[in-house]
Parts: structure tokens; C-alpha cells; sequence
């Protein structure tokens, strides 16, 4: 599911069965690192597209949270609201490594994509969705 308004519409009778919110967190400082940030937001959300087309059904995907200067406090209280509107399991994706109670991090490699061609991007793409698929199934086996 997305945070739509067709989909949002049905979450709350489906929220049995989508319990997994998947939250992507990237850095947007305007900082010597400005274009590396910009491809890795890029990066996690084309990455989480294709993660809800595989798992459809079963997982909610957030719109991007953005932290500025490694603040993580908007992940926190989002974290909340998430737990507390049904969700068992909230999951980050980020570029860096995240320790929040009650967030299982999942921690992708910064891959530049800007300057590949589509085919080579879309490869890249779907071997680091196969990856990140395995820890999610991590995640509800634990």
C-alpha cells in the first residue's frame, strides 16, 4: 500500500494483514555531500516502489522522512503515531545506521544511479530490493 488516498481509504479494515509500515529516512543537507544526498533519496524511493509491488498486501510505504542534520527525532514521533494506529512492525530504510527502540532498521548502500544508463540502474535497483525483501522477512521472523 501507499499513502494514497484509495489506499489509505482501506487501510484501517486491512491493518491485520498490512502490519509492516515502511518508513525511507534520507539526509537533504544543503552541505558539501548535496548532490550524494540528492541521489540517495533518489535511490530509497525508487527502491521502495519497487518493494511495494513485491509485497503488496503486506506493506505500507510512507512518504520519505528527511533528516537534516542527522536529526532523528521526526522518526521517533512517526514511529509512534505508526504503532499506535496499528502497525506491528515499523521499518526504516536509510543510508546510514539508525538505533531507535521499537524501529528495525534496514541499511542500504549508497549506489550512484545518476550517471548510469536505465537498464544498468534497474539491475542495481532490484538486487538491492531482493536484499532489503530478505531482512524484511527477517524482520516478521523475529
Amino acid at each position: 500500500m501507499l499513502y494514497n488516498n484509495r489506499d489509505l481509504r482501506v487501510l484501517k479494515d486491512e491493518i491485520e494483514f498490512v502490519d509492516t509500515a515502511i518508513v525511507p529516512f534520507a539526509k537533504i543537507d544543503f552541505d558539501g555531500d548535496l548532490l550524494h544526498h540528492a541521489n540517495n533519496l533518489e535511490l530509497v524511493q525508487l527502491i521502495t516502489i519497487q518493494l511495494e509491488k513485491q509485497l503488496k498486501g503486506r506493506l505500507m510505504i510512507t512518504p520519505a522522512l528527511t533528516n537534516v542534520g542527522g536529526d532523528s527525532s521526526a522518526l521517533e514521533t512517526y514511529r509512534d503515531q505508526l504503532t499506535g494506529y496499528g502497525f506491528k512492525h515499523v521499518v526504516s530504510l536509510s543510508f546510514d545506521s539508525i538505533d531507535i527502540e521499537g524501529v528495525d532498521h534496514i541499511k542500504i548502500n549508497s549506489i550512484p544511479i545518476s550517471d548510469m544508463d536505465n537498464e544498468m540502474k534497474i539491475s542495481i535497483i532490484n538486487d538491492e530490493v531482493k536484499t532489503v525483501i530478505k531482512q524484511i522477512i527477517g524482520v516478521w521472523n523475529q
